[in-house]
């Protein structure tokens, strides 16, 4: 991964796709809220969500924002400082940091996780185990070597959501008498890998609470 400091120059309105904010609720568990951006000048980003309930998260606090953007993403500490609910939208006052860190490969880190998946070919159906994801692939647990296409079906069960994508098949490798099968999503909907890309970063958030207990 490279990073590279944030330059004002570089970076406008149009280039960002959406923005994403890891905030602390007022009994102190961590969420993630992504928010399209609104309108931004050199010291705050104005963004809204469309939400099912308000959010009522205390302000002004520290959050970890993270703007993604076509070519990578921008990451930094800064200042939530105003949340307002109206109708069904929450609308958030942010303070544009300075120094922003860009990371050129994205947000798409991989995180060990449970959970089955269905693998599909030629009229096969495989149970697997995930084990560990990223917002652009995956790879699995299979209980025995089995000759795989290119192309596959995956059927990824969440605990209460299950996800269906086309998926190219990469390699199948013995790690630790392991077999693990990996994968890229291929034409993933935005709105499906942003669930994985959210599930990621709670996995990773109870990782590093339980790490701290």
């Amino acid at each position: 991964m490279c990073y590279n400091r944030f330059m004002e120059s570089d970076f406008n309105l149009n280039n960002i796709k959406y923005i994403k904010i890891i905030y602390h609720d007022n009994c102190d568990i961590s969420h993630c809220a992504k928010a399209a951006v609104r309108n931004m000048n050199g010291r705050e980003i104005y963004a809204c969500a469309k939400v099912e309930t308000p959010l009522y998260i205390k302000t002004p606090q520290e959050v970890s924002l993270s703007i993604v953007c076509e070519e990578g993403l921008y990451k930094k500490n800064t200042t939530l400082k105003v949340v307002e609910n109206k109708d069904s939208y929450v609308y958030f006052t942010i303070s544009l940091p300075e120094g922003l860190e860009y990371q050129q490969n994205r947000e798409y880190f991989r995180v060990r996780m449970k959970g089955d998946v269905l693998l599909r070919f030629a009229g096969n159906v495989i149970p697997a185990k995930i084990y560990d994801i990223s917002a652009n692939g995956i790879r699995l647990e299979l209980d025995k070597d089995i000759k795989i296409p290119e192309s596959v079906t995956l059927d990824i069960l969440f605990s209460n959501k299950s996800i269906k994508t086309a998926a190219k098949y990469i390699r199948t490798d013995d790690e630790d008498n392991i077999l693990k099968a990996s994968f890229f999503f291929v034409n993933l909907p935005e709105a499906s890998r942003d669930i994985i890309s959210q599930k990621c970063i709670q996995k990773q958030l109870e990782n590093k609470r339980n790490s701290l207990m």
